[in-house]
């Protein structure tokens, strides 16, 4: 018989049983046995109360009817993906020295995963990811950022070109602080935005040094993957408000 029934015939059993002692000897066949219900039927009231309160335990406690802990429906597909993300985010990014020669092994866990699929790959190269070839031993994307932001202010000027690139550096050090939180759609549209940024300024006739171009393009890089992690992916038709480095 199923738990929970049995539970509802003998809370109805026991009723009745009391009922009958403070009655004095009155009948001991009840209403629903005279109609034919079968006993272990109960009527709505204290006894369906009872039902329900233990359901909502076994609900509460995540057992199932045979008291066994019920795992296999503990998480929707949209809170799997994120604990996925959060661990992802904790293997590779909580100790803050994250760099460009860490990105094959980041973009082979995203797809094993499931974060990325084949499609969106293949959508990256086609939007110009491209992993820089890593000489020597390169500083990770939070120093390069540090770095570039202290050379950029030394001279105290944050105007023009330099602003620009103030603002976007601060922008990829935030979404590089928040990689736990990638596939929420401010994460999404930020990395969206630094990533355009950063591929006009690589395309510019701006003179760098080799090192700096890879740190440059490995960032770019990592602006992209942290786009194509978003759930809310909305490149198209916010192009023309990411070409504010094209005018200088």
């Amino acid at each position: 018989m199923n738990p929970i029934t049995n539970l509802a015939s003998q809370i109805n059993s026991g009723t009745i049983a009391g009922g009958n002692a403070n009655n004095g000897g009155a009948k001991s066949t009840s209403l629903a046995d005279n109609y034919g219900v079968n006993s272990h039927q109960t009527e709505a009231g204290s006894s369906s109360d009872k039902v329900s309160l233990s359901q909502s335990k076994e609900a509460a406690t995540g057992l199932n009817r045979d008291g066994i802990k019920d795992e296999s429906v503990s998480l929707s597909p949209r809170a799997a993906r994120a604990q996925k993300i959060e661990s992802m985010a904790k293997d590779f990014f909580s100790k803050g020295d994250f760099s460009a020669a860490d990105l094959p092994k980041l973009i082979q866990r995203l797809h094993q995963d499931g974060i990325l699929s084949d499609t969106q790959l293949n959508r990256l190269s086609e939007g110009g990811f491209d992993l820089p070839e890593v000489q020597g031993q390169p500083d990770d994307f939070k120093a390069f950022i540090q770095d570039k932001r202290e050379e950029l202010t030394a001279s105290g000027d944050t105007e023009g070109m330099t602003g620009v690139l103030v603002s976007l550096l601060d922008d990829a050090q935030s979404v590089l602080n928040q990689m736990d939180n990638a596939q929420s759609k401010e994460v999404g549209q930020k990395a969206t935005r630094v990533s355009a940024q950063l591929n006009i300024y690589l395309k510019s006739d701006t003179q760098m040094s080799s090192s700096d171009r890879e740190q440059w393009q490995g960032l770019k890089s990592m602006m992209q993957l942290a786009s194509s992690m978003g759930e809310n992916q909305q490149a198209v038709g916010m192009v023309n408000s990411y070409l504010s480095l094209g005018k200088y």
